[in-house]
């Protein structure tokens, strides 16, 4: 996915801007397990960026498709 903003921001109110944007954008990615990495280039050349590994799954408690139930 390749996301752009245009903006008539001023290149000092983008870059104050740049890092809101990253904060919103990893407060939104940190709700799904996946891997990304965000990045942002200012007018001025400022790079911000974050990413994620994605979560590693659960190991399976059954090799035979048998569903697990603690109880005696």
């Amino acid at each position: 996915m390749d996301i752009r903003i245009i903006s008539s921001l001023t290149d000092n109110d983008e870059d104050r801007f740049a890092g809101v944007v990253l904060e919103a954008m990893a407060d939104l990615l940190s709700k799904i397990p996946i891997t990304y990495l965000v990045r942002i280039e200012t007018a001025r050349g400022k790079i911000f960026h974050r990413s994620r590994s994605a979560p590693e799954q659960p190991a399976s408690t059954s090799t035979r498709g048998e569903s697990f139930n603690p109880r005696p």
